[in-house]
């Protein structure tokens, strides 16, 4: 079974498959607080293949990434996937139902998945869609379960909003453009490609919607590079 291997070249024109994992409190469920159920519809409409998930707690968030690393035996395939993950946030990690995930944890689900996710062709962004997150320490504990062997190489791309406070409806607006022109970047490890994806941060910032943050692993240097720095 042939793997990815970092810095593989794929067409730069692919839809994105992007699942949308979010986890909204009780009152957020009621009022139809959530993001899931809007970029689910506008995804479709851009041609992108998704799907989305209901979870109530975190057995149901490590249920969900497990279904989707399922998806890694499909070696033929080479569009970019999105796993977009939105739900309340600390700055110890992330809140789904009752339980906090504290990004130590998060980043053993995430690499149980990843590893089947090393077989798809392929490129993975990871968006972390939660308060606090521009705190998150998942790409440190990233980097550390890389160097011991417990993957290959981490996930191409993290997203996360750069502010301590996320509006839900910000964030509705901010991911619609961001699908939108998803379909047009380079997602590998292909250095190049990032100004593209730094343009698209650049406008959404400017647009006072969406301070967006990337890490992007660089290969050579070992580890995963924050921008804006």
């Amino acid at each position: 079974m042939l793997k990815r291997s970092a810095g593989k070249p794929v067409s730069r024109r692919r839809n994105p498959r992007v699942f949308i994992l979010e986890s909204p409190s009780p009152a957020d469920l009621l009022s139809g607080t959530n993001e899931r159920s809007s970029l689910e519809q506008v995804c479709r409409l851009f041609g992108h293949d998704t799907a989305s998930f209901l979870l109530r707690d975190s057995n149901d968030f490590e249920s969900a990434l497990g279904y989707v690393g399922a998806m890694g035996w499909a070696t033929s395939e080479t569009n970019p996937v999105f796993i977009h993950i939105s739900s309340h946030g600390v700055k110890k990690g992330l809140v789904f139902g009752p339980d906090e995930v504290h990004w130590k944890r998060l980043a053993k689900f995430i690499v149980r998945c990843y590893r089947q996710l090393d077989y798809y062709r392929g490129p993975v962004v990871l968006i972390l869609s939660a308060c606090c997150a521009h705190q998150q320490k998942l790409t440190a504990h990233l980097k550390r379960m890389k160097d011991q062997g417990d993957i290959e190489f981490p996930p191409e791309y993290i997203l996360v909003f750069g502010d301590k406070v996320v509006n839900w409806r910000d964030a509705v607006v901010t991911w619609t453009i961001f699908y939108r022109m998803a379909d047009g970047l380079d997602w590998t490890y292909d250095y190049k490609g990032k100004t593209k994806v730094q343009r698209l941060l650049t406008r959404l910032r400017d647009s006072d919607l969406g301070n967006l943050t990337y890490f992007r692993w660089h290969k050579r240097r070992d580890r995963y590079l924050r921008w804006p720095s």
